[in-house]
């Protein structure tokens, strides 16, 4: 079973990772992910809850089943963290005025009972900068125990940066108690009671910041949530009853007025109406809706008046799937991640060896030289421990995967996991079924071809008086396009199996059947063989019409291509995708298709495990393909690719098998899909490089390498590059919010034209 828990406590990737691992250890515990963006946990286990909880609780954190609503797995808002922030500033700024200004400033404005008085002077500066720690007791309380627990974590890092320059302000107040005024020769001391205060200061900032960043990632996600009404008018007893969303039933009939939003799927009964589908669906064009529609929740009926029968409710609706399906790919985690994961189980350890070493060098360096001191070696140590941030490493993928996901959403494209999302971004080649996804799925009339010497007005009549008692697709597909014909007396109907059908017609016998019919009954075609021969090279199924012994025409009946498939081809090859279709069809009908709609390569007369062992040869010479379907046949396949994606009026098993889920009935969403997938891994790479390569140069400056040739970090300007890294890979991944749902050709067409010149 999988099971989605709330984790508390973490402060930073090395936390999530500590988590991760403690709970991997757990008897029947199968898989776990932890991630540090949500403070949630997905684990797939065979043993009880209760567990889980146990071992995390062990571990240092706290942790609680969460409730079953996908947009439960979003990161809780922090609440404190302004209020902490501006608590500590407003005792944190007198201690950086009677601390600071006087080493920047030799006329500081200082009183003179402070400036005479360094005893005074520095129990100001140790009271202050203890209350700024005291409001900041998460840092101390959550990284000691950390220690404890055996899993430094950030928290650790700067608790032990803050907490030793407190210790040093400490130290120097008792020997001014002890040893007096001449122990510093009659001046106020120096003291790093103002970094201690500045370190939380610029921490708090930047983790306030962070926090209202991290918020706008999972804005999209938000939304979905709130797309739902609280209540819903339903129709009982022929009386209008408002009733919460809870206690509405499937079957109930429910009434929507214009401005409403639809708080079940359901089907229209009675009334005409406009649907705006955007929220779910990425269709910016309304939808008009009358009786035997479909309605999907969270869609606003714009004009209009509708009664719609609930068919499902609750946390079946397509809203809540589509909340939850986000917020699962939210909780998953990236093969990327595992970069993050593990360089933060060493990290922090690694930091503490330096920073010790750091601290050790320094101070042998200030025995042997008088240039240095022991406060110079603690500085250079304090700054490496509160410069080193594995936040960033920690933020670096989830930030990136709940951004796109939520802007997938928005653009009809559902996502069910994080690796799934990765993978788009690999993909060079897409499979894509014929019928229902290529095709509109539906036969339709293409031609109505009478023979010379005939009327197209008597062909038609014809056709439809034959085809009209039939139950075919074919014939369905015929009258449809025929339009209501002349009713005429149509008796001794039977259907030819394998040929086509016979009655008699005004008293007269009459055919409509393929080819073979035509050669059983000895009968010839009036009509050039090649024109015969263009339509079956397009995929049409031909009929022929006779009346008696004579052939008086022949109707083409196709599955039509869709109008957007061209386009999404067309935008496959611009990207470098190779396209290849799979299906079952005749080889003339499928390569007819393909031509058509310009795809690369064709495989037809397959079944589905054919399709399967298709995609499985064509993956075996390392190609990442992605299988694009939407029926019940191509389920083997959609799970057998390297990325299975359902179009949006597929079957529920497709839908249940694929990694990804159009909302709309269009194959567009498919290159749209594949550019964010792209988009993704380049700036989850960009986030990587940014927070590894941030720590590998400042780590070492931190830690003082520079300082023979005059470049040196105080540990104030560590801690205010520590909260920075963190905001940019954040802020970084909120640029994925603006992606466009079309590539801008125009301006890529402008760009070459511009190179050519």
């Amino acid at each position: 079973m999988k099971t989605n828990f709330r984790v508390g406590g973490m402060s930073c990737a090395a936390c999530s990772a500590h988590v991760e691992n403690a709970v991997a250890r757990v008897k029947g515990v199968e898989r776990v992910s932890v991630s540090l963006l949500t403070g949630s946990m997905v684990v797939e286990h065979d043993c009880a809850p209760e567990d889980i909880i146990t071992a995390v609780k062990h571990a240092g954190y706290t942790a609680s089943v969460m409730e079953e609503s996908g947009a439960a797995v979003l990161p809780p808002p922090e609440k404190t963290s302004w209020k902490r922030l501006w608590l500590s500033l407003l005792f944190g700024l007198p201690l950086i005025w009677l601390g600071m200004l006087p080493m920047l400033f030799e006329s500081a404005p200082i009183p003179p009972f402070l400036r005479d008085n360094p005893l005074l002077n520095v129990g100001i500066q140790l009271f202050l900068a203890c209350i700024v720690a005291g409001i900041n007791y998460r840092y101390f309380s959550g990284g000691f125990a950390a220690v404890l627990h055996r899993a430094p974590n950030m928290d650790t890092l700067i608790a032990l940066g803050a907490g030793a320059a407190i210790l040093q302000t400490l130290g120097v107040l008792l020997l001014l108690v002890f040893g007096g005024h001449a122990a510093h020769h009659g001046g106020v001391p120096h003291v790093w009671a103002e970094t201690a205060a500045m370190i939380l200061i610029l921490v708090t900032l930047g983790k306030t910041l962070e926090g209202k960043q991290k918020d706008k990632t999972a804005a999209a996600i938000r939304a979905l949530a709130s797309l739902a009404p609280d209540t819903a008018c339903v129709l009982r007893d022929g009386k209008e009853v408002t009733l919460p969303l809870s206690e509405v039933k499937v079957g109930d009939t429910l009434l929507l007025r214009a401005g409403e939003r639809a708080p079940v799927d359901g089907t229209v009964l009675t009334g005409t109406g406009t649907m705006d589908e955007s929220s779910l669906t990425g269709e910016s064009l309304p939808v008009d809706k009358t009786s035997g529609d479909v309605i999907l929740s969270g869609c606003i009926l714009t004009s209009g008046v509708l009664t719609l029968r609930a068919d499902r409710v609750g946390e079946e609706t397509s809203l809540s799937q589509t909340i939850r399906m986000v917020a699962g790919a939210v909780a998953s985690k990236a093969p990327l991640a595992r970069i993050a994961d593990r360089v933060s189980a060493v990290f922090v350890p690694a930091v503490l060896g330096i920073a010790l070493l750091t601290l050790a060098v320094w101070s042998i360096v200030a025995g042997v030289s008088d240039r240095y001191t022991f406060s110079d070696a603690l500085s250079h140590a304090i700054t490496v421990l509160v410069i080193s941030c594995p936040c960033a490493l920690g933020l670096a993928t989830p930030t990136a995967i709940m951004t796109a996901t939520g802007r997938a959403a928005e653009m009809g494209i559902l996502i069910k996991s994080a690796e799934a999302l990765e993978t788009l971004g690999h993909i060079d080649t897409v499979a894509l079924d014929k019928t229902g996804t290529v095709t509109e799925g539906k036969m339709r009339l293409t031609a109505c071809i009478p023979a010379p010497g005939a009327s197209e007005s008597d062909l038609r009549a014809l056709a439809y008086a034959l085809e009209a008692p039939s139950g075919h697709p074919i014939a369905r597909a015929i009258c449809a396009g025929l339009g209501e014909g002349t009713p005429e007396e149509v008796t001794d109907f039977s259907a030819i199996e394998g040929r086509g059908i016979y009655a008699k017609v005004g008293g007269v016998k009459c055919f409509a059947g393929n080819r073979a019919l035509l050669d059983d009954m000895e009968i010839d075609c009036p009509i050039e063989e090649a024109r015969v021969t263009e339509l079956l090279s397009v995929g049409a199924t031909v009929i022929y019409i006779c009346r008696g012994a004579k052939c008086i025409g022949l109707l083409a009946v196709a599955d039509t291509l869709r109008e957007d498939s061209r386009e999404a081809v067309r935008s496959l090859h611009e990207m470098g995708v190779k396209t290849l279709m799979l299906t079952g069809d005749h080889k003339t009908v499928a390569a007819g298709i393909a031509a058509d709609a310009g795809i690369d390569e064709v495989a037809a007369e397959l079944l589905p495990a054919d399709k399967a062992e298709r995609i499985a040869s064509v993956m075996g010479t390392g190609a990442k393909v992605a299988m694009v379907g939407d029926g019940v046949n191509d389920a083997i396949s959609l799970v057998s690719a390297d990325v299975g994606i359902a179009i949006g009026a597929g079957t529920d098993v497709a839908q249940e098998s694929a990694d990804i889920v159009l909302r709309r009935d269009t194959l567009t969403l498919v290159p749209t899909a594949l550019r964010l997938g792209r988009a993704t891994v380049r700036n989850i790479r960009q986030n990587l490089f940014w927070a590894l390569i941030y720590n590998v140069i400042c780590i070492p400056l931190a830690a003082g390498v520079l300082v023979p040739i005059g470049v040196s970090l105080p540990p104030v300007f560590g801690a205010l590059a520590m909260s920075i890294s963190s905001l940019c890979v954040v802020t970084n991944a909120l640029r994925l919010k603006r992606f466009p749902a079309a590539p801008k050709r125009e301006k890529k067409a402008l760009y070459s034209a511009a190179s050519a010149e």
